[in-house]
């Protein structure tokens, strides 16, 4: 299988990606200060600066209502140490990916081009993310069949002949769904979704 993947960034997007991953080294050291002032401190900082502009960067972490945003004064500092994590992995995940996919549309000012000469590869390449995904030693068993399902949901969408577009409207649940989880999970099965040439 020969891939080719080109990303051009715009100055904006460049600039943006350096304070993103300044941000994500503060979240390290708020994490591992153990400092609840300093956790908390940071906490709001991200909140204040992603919450907007990130899709669902509040999901699954605690005290975050889709609605109001998060209630500070039911947050602990187990809480906050969670609510961190979490964030520091969407931004993980949005360093790798987002220049790629974001909104479930591929970013304006940015050309991809995957160049794939061989179909029967892209199947290996199914069945090697699912067993990458089962060797994940952080994700629950429940949760590891759960991805494992959206990867088979890939390939069959991928085997199935549609137009491109109505492969691309089933598919982007499933993205939602993986970016929810972290960049360990999302990055190799966004890469998936990018050989699947649906000539996005």
């Amino acid at each position: 299988m020969s891939d080719s993947l080109s990303l051009h960034l715009t100055k904006y997007e460049e600039d943006a990606i350096k304070i993103i991953r300044q941000d994500i080294v503060a979240i390290g050291q708020a994490i591992d200060s153990d400092n609840e002032a300093k956790i908390k401190n940071v906490h709001i900082q991200m909140d204040g600066r992603y919450t907007t502009y990130i899709p669902n960067f509040g999901k699954s972490m605690y005290g975050y209502r889709s609605d109001d945003g998060f209630a500070y004064e039911y947050l602990d500092k187990k809480s906050l140490l969670h609510n961190l994590s979490i964030m520091k992995g969407r931004l993980e995940g949005y360093v790798d990916i987002f220049p790629i996919i974001k909104d479930s549309k591929l970013k304006q000012g940015i050309n991809l081009s995957v160049t794939n000469t061989n179909e029967i590869g892209i199947n290996v390449s199914f069945k090697d993310v699912s067993q990458q995904i089962e060797k994940m030693p952080g994700l629950p068993e429940e949760e590891t069949n759960e991805i494992k399902d959206r990867i088979s949901e890939l390939e069959k969408i991928n085997n199935e002949k549609m137009s491109k577009k109505k492969k691309w409207e089933k598919i982007k649940p499933i993205i939602s769904f993986v970016l929810d989880k972290g960049a360990d999970v999302a990055v190799p099965i966004l890469r998936l979704v990018i050989q699947m040439k649906l000539g996005l």
